[in-house]
């Protein structure tokens, strides 16, 4: 079924071919930089902790799980498939979980498959986008909508503020919106592909792996489909429910492999904030009511927060440009499709009053069954994005064959009016929260950019122009004020780096089938990225047993969604490293071998006394012949000291040259060097003594000189604290008042020893790790994660260090048998004496039927294609 078929003439078939060709292009020429390489659009630089010579420049993402479940178990899931698994499973997170289930992986969405490529994520954005604005066009063309303005309304879909700020798995339901209605609408006007399109559309919608988007985007194609009722007598409106009924219907069968899996999951899964009354009574603040329509008021992305201002970052899901809003209230008030120009008009004021925390509209909307479940005022703007932009499309109709030259355009300047009188509503509540605090760098811009906007459309709106001219020019306002405004988050991407994969080798040449545990490098779930199992996790849903698990034995101070070795339930509890120091043994259990600590600093280095906290550092400095000397009254402690670690800048880990060290307690010293070539910038450089030093409880002195390196590189120094017991000098003159950050590595034998390190990462080995695979009285060869070689001397039980949940099974010689639990976590298998070959597999349990239900869904798709006939179309319909 071709996108052309749905055009009627040779004519206009030709000017809705530039249309879809216009929203085809459009965000490829936008996310040209990144496409051709000059901007760095894959989160892998920026948030695994692997990037070198990465300078941020901001956040180009409000969600940093555009990273950690998005790229990483998409990446994950889409190896699966090209290796001819279906991704039910994921080995590689905490000690295994459904991957398919888990739902943010969108393992089973088609779209998937672009995370195989290295740049995988922009590519599936680019499609997701594309999607949005061909499905907007095709829609509005069926309403009748005259090309330019169906492009209009396609484009400000596919630039809308929540492609713009988010990139995790709340943006892959988008594009199905307009698809699924479109069935609608082709239903309406008795065309055979309607039924199709619903079915399609929904799946797709489910399968993008966010169900709170699908739900809330399918409640507005709910109140669509009630709003096209009128205008068709009795038997039509039967016909019409039907037929959508049985599209709805379809794309749920479609979609039921992935449903049993996740509601399969859902009685084993912490649900996080999802339990219980959910998120009911939260909303976004008032006092941001601003930046609905001048999104960049208090800043980039993550600027402008202060203490006492109300949060927002963390909590908004998109925006609505003053354009937009101007030229939708115009087209609620045009004289065709009434009731469907009312429905969506009150879906956006409904739906915006809730996410701004309204009394009573708030209450009503978060009523509705799942809406309160949700967080609602993040994820319910794609859907006032998407009826803002269908409006839109429609002013624009409406101007272009409305008003004759001479004339002016009377609902236009209304819609201006709204737009001007919700943004100033908007800085009047702003006024009162940011009151006495100065005036932030953005916001003059955003005033100016809103400002220029509401002159143009208004001076469009009084000017006498032919029909065609003034919809050409509010098309081009709004387009071009849409477009600027979505590129903004781009200034945060990196321009130039690298990614260090020297510990990731490392970690696949020695690892085996056992775990590392992170205190920060390579995060959640950058590990099932690279194929290498650990126990941290950073997702929703997660395994309950094993959330709890690691609560009661692992770290009882981690947030139980964020096991991430950095995030802390409360600052004044244990940190990860005393949490982890305080329960090796049980780290091993779950087959922990290797330690992850972040390069250049022992995380068992012991920091000295000296930097304010408070205080604000600047460079000191440093070129090739500099010498600094750092002296200290006490080491603070005796013992044999290993190395010593200093916080430098290298200016996007560009310097070079070599840092000499010499130590010396009392009348002992010991050398080291470090080459500044792999120092990353802002961070600590670590120089390992040449002998360990046996430090007394006496003076300390530590010596600094740069030899060779023409490269930038500075020592970050900071005010003295009061209890400071280092003095500096730098070629022989003091540095008064002013302290650098210095770590002494003390060793001793009951800390994991260093097996690796480089400038990303420090790696320590455990002694006494639990093994994958165990049974007594055995001799066993693994040959992967699932598949295993015994020759037992006398029957058995195979133990498998492989989290125990429904829909595991295993073939020991061919012959099924039950996986049984072993313990609260894993699993367990009897083996027979003699030679056995075990093989474990997990599918969610009734997948059989899930199997069925697929079929039937698309024998149901089908028989609603051949029995539809194909009719009329446009807006002859006043309703």
């Amino acid at each position: 079924m071709s996108l052309a078929a749905h055009l009627p003439t040779p004519a206009v078939s030709a000017s809705y071919r530039a249309a879809l060709l216009t929203t085809l292009l459009a965000p490829l020429m936008v996310k040209l930089p990144q496409v051709l390489g000059l901007l760095l659009a894959s989160p892998l630089f920026t948030e695994s902790g692997l990037g070198v010579g990465i300078i941020r420049r901001g956040l180009p993402s409000l969600d940093p799980n555009i990273a950690y479940t998005s790229q990483t178990l998409g990446h994950r899931a889409a190896l699966d498939w090209l290796s001819g698994h279906v991704p039910w499973w994921n080995p590689f997170e905490g000690v295994g979980g459904p991957l398919a289930g888990e739902m943010q992986s969108a393992a089973l969405s088609p779209l998937t498959l672009w995370l195989a490529l290295p740049n995988g994520q922009l590519y599936q954005h680019l499609t997701l986008q594309i999607l949005a604005g061909l499905f907007t066009v095709l829609l509005l063309r069926r309403l009748g909508i005259a090309p330019l303005s169906a492009t209009v309304g396609g484009l400000l879909f596919q630039f809308n503020g929540t492609f713009a700020w988010l990139g995790n798995a709340v943006v892959n339901p988008i594009p199905y919106l307009p698809m699924m209605l479109l069935g609608v609408e082709d239903i309406r006007a008795h065309q055979n592909r309607g039924t199709g399109w619903i079915a399609a559309g929904l799946a797709l919608s489910l399968y993008g792996g966010f169900p709170e988007t699908a739900y809330l985007d399918g409640l507005l194609a709910v109140a669509w489909t009630l709003a096209r009722l009128p205008g068709l007598d009795g038997r039509r409106q039967i016909v019409f429910l039907i037929r959508t009924s049985m599209g709805v219907a379809a794309g749920l069968l479609l979609a039921t492999p992935l449903l049993i899996a996740f509601l399969d999951y859902l009685p084993h899964a912490h649900t996080g904030g999802h339990a219980g009354a959910g998120f009911v009574g939260l909303h976004l603040a008032p006092e941001r009511l601003a930046n609905l329509t001048l999104p960049y008021l208090s800043g980039p992305l993550g600027q402008g927060e202060t203490p006492g201002t109300p949060a927002f970052w963390g909590d908004v899901g998109g925006y609505a440009p003053l354009g937009l809003v101007a030229l939708a209230s115009a087209g609620a008030v045009g004289p065709d499709l009434r009731i469907l120009r009312r429905t969506l008009a009150a879906w956006v004021c409904v739906t915006v009053a809730t996410v701004y925390g309204l009394p009573v509209v708030s209450s009503l909307v978060t009523a509705i069954p799942g809406v309160g479940m949700a967080a609602f005022y993040r994820y319910l703007p794609p859907s006032f994005e998407f009826a803002l932009a269908i409006l839109a499309g429609l002013a624009c109709h409406d101007l272009g064959r409305g008003t004759a030259e001479g004339q002016r355009a009377p609902d236009l300047l209304g819609g201006v009016g709204v737009a001007l009188t919700l943004t100033v509503a908007g800085l009047v509540l702003a006024a009162r929260a940011f009151h006495g605090l100065p005036p932030l760098p953005w916001s003059v811009p955003s005033l100016l950019l809103g400002g220029v906007v509401a002159l143009l459309l208004a001076l469009v709106a009084v000017r006498p122009l032919p029909g065609a001219h003034r919809s050409q020019a509010v098309a081009l306002a709004a387009v071009v004020e849409a477009v600027a405004l979505f590129a903004v988050p781009t200034v945060g991407l990196p321009r130039s780096g690298s990614v260090d994969l020297r510990g990731i080798q490392f970690l696949r040449d020695h690892i085996g089938l056992q775990r590392f545990y992170t205190l920060g490098p390579l995060p959640p779930n950058y590990g099932a990225y690279f194929g290498l199992a650990g126990i941290n996790h950073n997702d929703l849903p997660l395994p309950r047993a094993w959330v709890e698990h690691v609560r009661r034995h692992l770290d009882p101070n981690t947030v139980d969604i964020l096991f991430t070795g950095t995030r802390r339930l409360s600052d004044a509890g244990p940190s990860a490293l005393q949490s982890l120091l305080a329960n090796l043994p049980e780290y091993e259990k779950v087959g922990v071998r290797y330690v992850l600590a972040p390069g250049g600093i022992s995380p068992f280095g012991q920091p000295l006394p000296g930097p304010d906290p408070a205080g604000t550092a600047t460079p000191l400095p440093l070129r090739s012949g500099d010498e600094v000397v750092l002296r200290t009254a006490t080491a603070g402690r005796t013992g044999s000291l290993q190395g010593v670690s200093l916080f430098i800048a290298t200016y996007g880990d560009h310097s070079d040259g070599l840092l000499r060290s010499t130590v010396c307690s009392g009348v002992s010293c010991a050398d080291a060097v470090a080459d500044l070539t792999q120092a990353a910038d802002n961070h600590y450089v670590e120089t390992d003594l040449t002998r360990p030093l046996a430090v007394t409880d006496g003076p300390l002195t530590v010596t600094l000189r740069r030899e060779g390196g023409t490269g930038r590189m500075a020592i970050w120094v900071w005010p003295a604290s009061p209890d400071g017991a280092l003095d500096m000098t730098l070629n022989g003159a003091a540095v008064a008042g002013r302290t650098p950050k210095l770590a002494l590595d003390f060793s001793e034998p009951t800390l994991p020893p260093r097996v690796y390190a480089d400038r990303t990462m420090a790696i320590y080995e455990l002694p006494a790790p639990a093994p994958y695979f165990s049974a007594s009285d055995c001799q066993l060869a693994p040959q992967s994660r699932d598949t295993v070689v015994a020759d037992c001397a006398i029957p058995s039980l195979l133990r498998r260090l492989e989290l125990s949940m429904p829909g595991w099974s295993a073939t020991v010689n061919g012959r099924n048998l039950e996986v049984a639990a072993d313990g609260p976590l894993f699993q367990a298998v009897p083996l027979p004496a003699g030679r056995s070959t075990v093989s474990f597999s997990f599918v969610p349990p009734h997948m059989g039927w899930g199997h069925v239900a697929f079929a039937v869904g698309l024998a149901l798709t089908l028989v609603g294609i051949m029995t539809g006939r194909p009719h009329g179309s446009g807006l002859s319909d006043p309703h």
